[in-house]
């Protein structure tokens, strides 16, 4: 019996075999068409994959391209940060005293004996790596597409500290 009293025979409840020919057939449809979706990705990938990789290849910057001491002054003045960051130069004179410190500092890191280190990854990127004897920080850049980016500076005190922690 359902709610309202009433009997209701079995035959309502099944569906019609015309609904279940078509439930199937959507199935299997959308079966088929994500096996198929799966290979083309695949055949996809396959095919990208050496690709890229040539072009990686064919575009990595020579490892004499990098200029540590040019590199050094632009992370060092500022240039690779964003807009709004607080320690960019905004003015005139702070762009200029910036520069002036930038190319002080390298010097003498130069000068000090500053350590530049690159590392090639089969060919088809380059990371190269500043150690500045002075500050005891390291310089990381990634060269790939033709160009060298900047990505990173660590400060050696701070990596120690947590290698005597471990």
């Amino acid at each position: 019996m359902s709610k309202g009293g009433e009997k209701r025979s079995d035959s309502e409840d099944q569906p019609v075999a015309s609904e279940l020919a078509q439930i199937g057939t959507a199935l299997v449809g959308t079966l088929i068409a994500a096996r198929v979706l799966a290979a083309i990705s695949r055949m996809a990938s396959v095919l990208a994959a050496p690709a890229a990789a040539w072009y990686l290849f064919s575009t990595c910057p020579e490892a004499s391209s990098f200029d540590g001491k040019r590199e050094l002054k632009r992370v060092l003045r500022g240039d690779k940060l964003p807009d709004d960051h607080p320690d960019k130069p905004k003015g005139f004179f702070e762009r200029t005293l910036k520069k002036v410190t930038a190319s002080i500092e390298a010097e003498t890191a130069a000068i000090a004996g500053c350590k530049v280190e690159i590392i090639d990854l089969y060919g088809l990127v380059r990371v190269a790596t500043i150690q500045h004897p002075l500050t005891k920080a390291n310089y990381y850049w990634f060269g790939a597409l033709s160009k060298w980016r900047f990505i990173m500076c660590r400060d050696e005190v701070k990596q120690d500290q947590h290698a005597k922690k471990d």
